[in-house]
C-alpha cells in the first residue's frame, strides 16, 4: 500500500467516482481501479459497494477512511515541512588546512552558529587527498582544499573559491649578515612546494633549513630573526599591518583556494547554506 493508493481511495470519496478520480489525479481509470485492489487486497475485504449508480463505501472502507485521512495529513505535513522550511539542523562535518581554519573559517563558522545554531559543526584537520579520501568514507561532509588534489578524483564535486597570494616575510629589520635560515611548513604542504619554487628560480640558497607543523611557530620565529618564510598572505595580514613582519607580496604567486564534496553527497539545508555562506565571503576577499 502507497501514497498514490490512499490519495486515489480518498479523491474518489471526495469526487465520487472512480472516473472523476482518475481526470482530478491525471491517472488512467484502470490506474486507479489498480490502486483500490492493492488496498483491498491488503486489507482483505472491498472498499466500495456500487448500488445501481451510485458508490458506496463497505463498512471496510467507512473505518478505513479516517485512517487514510490521518495519514495522508502526517504525510503533507512532513513535505511541506521539508521542502518549505528547509530549516537547517543536524550536524555538519567541514575537513580543512588548520591555516585556512584558523585564518578563514573561523569567522565564517561564526557567523553561521549566529544565523542557524540548531546545526553542530564539527572540524577536521588535515591536507589535500587525505580530504578528498575522507569525503569517499563519509568522515566529512564538505572539504576546503587548497590546490588541486594530486589524483584523479572524478567522484567528488570540487570548485573553485578563491586564488590567495602569498607573501614573502622576513624580520622586520633585514641585517646584511644574516643567515639565510628557510622556515619550512611540512612536506606536501602546497605552501613549502610554492616556496621551493621561489627559492630555486630566484637563486637563493638554502643555508640552513627548518622544519615546522605550525604557521604561527613560523611567524614568531621570523619575527624575532630566525629566518624567512613564504606563506598566504591572510595568514601574515595583521603581522604585517603591525609591523612586525617585512613583507614582501607575491601577487603572481599564488594557491588556489577550492571546495570539494562528493557528487553523491545529498546537499542538505545545512551544507547548502554553508557553501552559500563560503562563497559569498571567498567573493568579497577576491
Amino acid at each position: 500500500m502507497e501514497i498514490r493508493h490512499l490519495k486515489s481511495f480518498k479523491t474518489i470519496v471526495d469526487l465520487g467516482g472512480f472516473g472523476r478520480a482518475a481526470v482530478h489525479l491525471g491517472y488512467a481509470q484502470s490506474s486507479i481501479t489498480a490502486h483500490i485492489q492493492a488496498i483491498e487486497k491488503t486489507l482483505g475485504s472491498p472498499l466500495f459497494n456500487k448500488l445501481g449508480k451510485k458508490l458506496v463505501l463497505t463498512e471496510t472502507g467507512e473505518n478505513f477512511l479516517p485512517h487514510a485521512t490521518e495519514i495522508l495529513r502526517i504525510y503533507e505535513l512532513s513535505t511541506e515541512d521539508q521542502n518549505e522550511n528547509d530549516i537547517p539542523t543536524g550536524n555538519l562535518t567541514i575537513g580543512a588546512p588548520e591555516s585556512l581554519t584558523v585564518y578563514q573559517l573561523l569567522p565564517i563558522i561564526k557567523e553561521y552558529n549566529q544565523l542557524y545554531p540548531e546545526v553542530d559543526i564539527s572540524l577536521k584537520a588535515a591536507n589535500g587527498d587525505v580530504l578528498c579520501n575522507y569525503l569517499r568514507s563519509g568522515d566529512i561532509d564538505v572539504a576546503i582544499l587548497l590546490e588541486n588534489p594530486s589524483n584523479n578524483h572524478s567522484d567528488l564535486i570540487i570548485n573553485t573559491l578563491s586564488y590567495e597570494p602569498m607573501t614573502l616575510i622576513q624580520p622586520p629589520i633585514i641585517r646584511d649578515n644574516d643567515k639565510n635560515t628557510i622556515l619550512f611548513t611540512q612536506q606536501g604542504c602546497s605552501y613549502r612546494s610554492t616556496f621551493e619554487d621561489y627559492l630555486t628560480q630566484n637563486n637563493i640558497p638554502k643555508k640552513s633549513v627548518l622544519e615546522f607543523s605550525s604557521i604561527e611557530a613560523i611567524k614568531q620565529l621570523v619575527i624575532n630573526g630566525m629566518g624567512m618564510s613564504l606563506l598566504p598572505k591572510f595568514a601574515v595580514k595583521s603581522e604585517v599591518n603591525a609591523g612586525q613582519l617585512n613583507a614582501t607580496h607575491l601577487e603572481d604567486r599564488t594557491i588556489t583556494t577550492l571546495l570539494a564534496y562528493h557528487k553523491n553527497k545529498w546537499v542538505s539545508p545545512a551544507l547548502k547554506v554553508f557553501i552559500s555562506l563560503l562563497n559569498e565571503q571567498s567573493k568579497e576577499n577576491m
